[in-house]
């Protein structure tokens, strides 16, 4: 069990004096972390347990790792991912200049958000003391194609540092969120003629349409893009919400042979069976979504657990940005409503990583990237607190714009 001295005081003493600082970093190859209870990759906990870090990988882990730093019980858990949201788009919610999160305009395929990401904003740090580092960032999603999603991670003070994967996914809205934008069609008759035309717009080369053309490398970017996006190559988060657009979304999705995942599918329990069998994975989120929109009126609690249930893959998003960091608490909700805590797990790590093709990421495994947090319980639970987090095996800061006032302010003169 976990020692009553271990606390974030605790680390960040230990962290200052480089005792947990992945020692590449300090000019040794290698950073050990022991008798902690470990989160394996499928969500399963094993108590007395370690983790071997050398150059930015995991070399070893389980129950044989000893020596290093001892966490006295504290959980090492894999870094989460919001796998929809405008973190970094947004800073400040009544201030319109610092917002980009959109064009404006209703189908804007070439629209990309590292255009618009603040690698520096204040909101980033927030997000990752909080366990998530990593995140999917996009446009806002309203109008038919909203753009360019980007994989990004939630530490570097340089776009070239914080991109992952860019293009990471492609957004497409269908149902209400569809109309928006200029020149947006209300009624989806419209929208579903419109959608048609925008697939028949992208031409590929002639012979097999699934095969690359050798001079596609001399294509415009956003060309290329589409292409890929049309061949299956680049995933497509296709946004439904009320049940029969979540119809319509299926069906666009196998007519077009598309590599997809639906993005929202907050009334998708009522067609759970149906999603299991397309074998498309579904983003949930905001997950708690209620039934106070004519978007999703049948929205309720146990979404994800009824799909997951029925055998589709889950992952969880926010939508938002200022409000990222309550990502954990909001699997914790869908835990409450019955989703199995392994399964929650999974879907904040895991399964995002697998959705975007990224098998080496989201887990506790032998040979995965070193992505991964300390706290002292529960993850899913607001009243355990993050002792430390580290990126590709690099120590991150654990210092925000709130715990800076706060060192300022706690004594008052």
């Amino acid at each position: 069990m976990r020692g009553p001295d271990w606390t974030r005081r605790t680390f960040m003493g230990l962290l200052a004096a480089g005792a947990l600082v992945p020692r590449r970093v300090l000019g040794s190859p290698e950073l050990v972390l022991s008798n902690a209870t470990l989160v394996g990759p499928d969500g399963r906990k094993i108590q007395a347990a370690g983790i071997r870090v050398r150059d930015g990988r995991i070399v070893e882990v389980g129950t044989g790792v000893t020596g290093g730093t001892d966490l006295q019980g504290a959980w090492i858990v894999p870094g989460f991912t919001d796998m929809g949201c405008r973190l970094g788009l947004v800073e400040i919610g009544m201030v319109g200049a610092t917002h980009d999160v959109s064009t404006g305009k209703n189908q804007a395929p070439d629209a990309r958000v590292v255009d618009g990401y603040n690698p520096r904003s204040e909101l980033i740090d927030v997000t990752r003391v909080n366990g998530v580092t990593s995140v999917l960032v996009h446009p806002q999603l309203t109008g038919l194609v909203a753009g360019q999603a980007a994989l990004m991670r939630t530490t570097g003070h340089t776009l070239s540092a914080a991109i992952i994967q860019a293009p990471a996914a492609l957004c497409i809205q269908f149902g209400h969120a569809g109309a928006g934008g200029e020149g947006g069609i209300s009624s989806r008759m419209g929208q579903a003629m419109a959608l048609r035309k925008f697939m028949d717009d992208i031409k590929l080369p002639e012979g097999d349409g699934k095969k690359k053309n050798k001079k596609e490398e001399d294509l415009k970017p956003g060309v290329a893009v589409l292409r890929s996006f049309k061949r299956g190559e680049l995933l497509a988060l296709v946004k439904a919400d009320r049940a029969d657009d979540i119809e319509r979304a299926l069906s666009f999705i196998a007519e077009h042979e598309l590599r997809a995942a639906l993005v929202g599918c907050a009334e998708g329990h009522l067609l759970a069976a149906q999603i299991a069998d397309s074998g498309l994975p579904a983003v949930l989120g905001p997950l708690d979504v209620q039934p106070a929109s004519w978007s999703h009126p049948h929205a309720r609690y146990e979404n994800a657990a009824i799909l997951h249930k029925a055998g589709v893959k889950i992952a969880f998003r926010t939508g938002d940005a200022h409000n990222v960091r309550n990502l954990p608490t909001l699997a914790g909700l869908a835990v409450a409503h019955g989703l199995p805590w392994e399964a929650a797990i999974q879907a904040l790590s895991r399964n995002p990583m697998d959705i975007l093709g990224r098998t080496d990421a989201g887990g506790l495994a032998s040979g995965s990237e070193a992505t991964f947090f300390v706290v002292d319980g529960d993850p899913l639970q607001p009243r355990h607190q993050v002792q430390g987090v580290w990126i590709d095996g690099v120590a991150q800061s654990m210092q925000t714009r709130q715990t800076g006032l706060y060192e300022q302010f706690k004594e008052l003169k």
